[in-house]
């Protein structure tokens, strides 16, 4: 199969989607962001910081209305990555092309998962016959080591933003919150 030196990524405007972009801008690999509104409470500072981060790198972004909202149970948003993934496969002009997400080890969910990687892609491949392809290159990596590849890669932390409960002002609570205080606590301001 031939190689594409072009990737569509998932952009939150969180941290580990920010790392991805930089993780391939530093392969010399054109990226193109997609960022979604799935109904989610913090859109508004997601979209924010997904501008900020696109226009850092220059690279275009491609967002993606669903018209629906995502359940969630206490953080977790059922089937979002899959929802997502095979909604830009599906929505985008695609025959062939890669499609990254920036999920990581060290969460609890299943579409955080080698698993689910392989799933999906065997779903792809049914698709599409092996020219679509999923990527997950942090897949094996705790959160410290994507903020070590940002302090690495001079990601511009800064402007991310990371709350799955507020748009606005970060609630200090959630998930995504706490791993921005232990940021804090080790002196990266970037909230």
């Amino acid at each position: 199969m031939q190689k594409l030196s072009e990737v569509h990524t998932l952009l939150s405007g969180g941290i580990d989607s920010t790392a991805l972009v930089a993780f391939y801008l530093s392969r010399d690999i054109a990226v193109r962001g997609v960022h979604f509104n799935y109904g989610q409470p913090s859109f508004r500072g997601e979209q924010r910081a997904v501008q900020q981060v696109s226009s850092y790198y220059g690279i275009p972004v491609t967002t993606i209305s669903l018209g629906l909202s995502i359940a969630s149970d206490q953080g977790e948003y059922h089937c979002r990555n899959a929802i997502l993934l095979l909604s830009a496969v599906g929505i985008l002009p695609t025959k062939s092309a890669r499609f990254a997400i920036g999920i990581h080890a060290g969460t609890p969910y299943y579409d955080c998962s080698n698993a689910f990687v392989d799933h999906l892609q065997k779903l792809l491949d049914g698709y599409f016959n092996g020219s679509v392809r999923v990527e997950a290159p942090f897949l094996e990596f705790t959160k410290g080591d994507i903020l070590e590849l940002c302090k690495a890669l001079s990601v511009p932390v800064n402007l991310t933003y990371s709350c799955e409960r507020n748009s606005d002002t970060p609630c200090g609570e959630c998930l995504s919150c706490i791993d921005r205080k232990v940021l804090d606590d080790e002196g990266e301001r970037c909230l």
